[in-house]
């Protein structure tokens, strides 16, 4: 590798007592430091797992992975594919220095001067967030009420890797990438949390109470561990 190393961000932690270095597709390498750590140590650190690094790489990009992040490309149209609802995007230079987003019916219109790709993205996020929290939060109270799974409090995040999260006290966070997968996944997630109101764990127990709800638990758990590629890129960003 002719450019060597790569480029690299460093992290500081406590709890760590030894040097760490991930390969961390779509975002670069991380070294991970211990506590009182030289940081101009992570050259030296870097060279000496260089053929590990190097191998890792290519390892990558035979399945087709990169360790540079993708291009934010923003979309002209956003589907909602668990409501069914679809917003075009139109975008208009104006004067006025603030982006500003405004819904008529089935479109979004985007107005200002000049803005970054960042805050728009910044705006599109929020309003699928407040979509989110429009239709996630009702049907789980359906679902709820059709199940006699009752819960506390429900909360839209924006979750990296899960879909989903109950905690002791009944309050169920919900991923707002949800509304990008079909009806019967988003369900299918909701049913999962709503039966953590019983069994806070994955035992036996657990399973049996999902599968007395949901008999296509099997199918649904495989669908699920493959619906990350129907988020759209520039929700992961």
């Amino acid at each position: 590798m002719a450019d060597f190393p790569p480029p690299y961000t460093v992290r500081v932690s406590p709890r760590a007592k030894n040097v760490i270095i991930k390969l961390i597709p779509d975002k670069g390498i991380e070294v991970v430091l211990p506590k009182g750590t030289n940081r101009r140590d992570v050259p030296y650190f870097l060279e000496k797992r260089r053929e590990w690094i190097e191998h890792n790489i290519r390892k990558l990009e035979q399945k087709g992975l990169s360790l540079s992040q993708p291009q934010l490309v923003l979309p002209d149209e956003i589907c909602f594919v668990a409501s069914g609802n679809i917003y075009t995007i139109r975008r208009v230079e104006n004067r006025k220095p603030v982006l500003r987003m405004r819904r008529n019916v089935d479109k979004l219109l985007l107005s200002g001067s000049g803005w970054s790709p960042e805050e728009e993205l910044k705006l599109l996020t929020r309003f699928v967030r407040s979509e989110a929290r429009k239709f996630l939060v009702p049907e789980l109270k359906k679902i709820s009420t059709e199940l006699n799974l009752p819960f506390s409090k429900a909360f839209i995040r924006a979750q990296r890797k899960r879909w989903g999260s109950c905690s002791a006290k009944g309050n169920i966070n919900l991923n707002m990438k949800l509304m990008f997968l079909p009806y019967r996944l988003m369900r299918y997630v909701l049913i999962h949390e709503l039966c953590h109101t019983v069994h806070l764990n994955h035992s036996a127990k657990y399973w049996r109470l999902v599968k007395m709800v949901e008999p296509n638990v099997e199918e649904l758990e495989k669908e699920l561990s493959e619906a990350g590629r129907l988020v759209p890129a520039w929700m992961n960003f």
